[in-house]
């Protein structure tokens, strides 16, 4: 069993961190333009036209264009399948949280979608 660690985060700290992890996630799935770190960014249309060169590194064997799901499904390296499990549970767990904890009615809104993969289930709770 591992340790558990508990963080506190503001709105602000909570929404970057799901942003820093979904970014991570796209990224193993072949989604490389690193949207939410490129949106503050100047140049970012050229930044991410860049950021698609490095597309056939990360997901070699797959076409122009497709990606994997939000489980790896199709990914032929172990590591990184399992990462992207992972990262989607958790930045997706966090959003979903967030929206309940605001009563905003959205696609966070509904249950995570969790594999054998996801990785332990998380907790977050919130303060009014």
């Amino acid at each position: 069993m591992s340790r558990k660690y508990t963080i506190t985060l503001n709105e602000e700290q909570l929404m970057l961190v799901s942003s820093c992890v979904e970014d991570i996630h796209r990224f193993l799935c072949g989604d490389t333009e690193l949207r939410n770190a490129t949106s503050v960014l100047e140049k970012r249309n050229e930044a991410r036209h860049r950021l698609e060169w490095v597309k056939p590194f990360v997901t070699p064997e797959l076409k122009l264009g497709r990606d994997y799901d939000w489980a790896g499904n199709g990914c032929p390296d172990e590591a990184q399948r399992r990462m992207i499990a992972q990262t989607y549970y958790l930045y997706r767990e966090m959003l979903h949280k967030y929206m309940l904890a605001n009563n905003y009615k959205n696609v966070y809104s509904s249950p995570t979608l969790t594999c054998e993969d996801s990785g332990e289930p998380i907790k977050i709770t919130w303060k009014e």
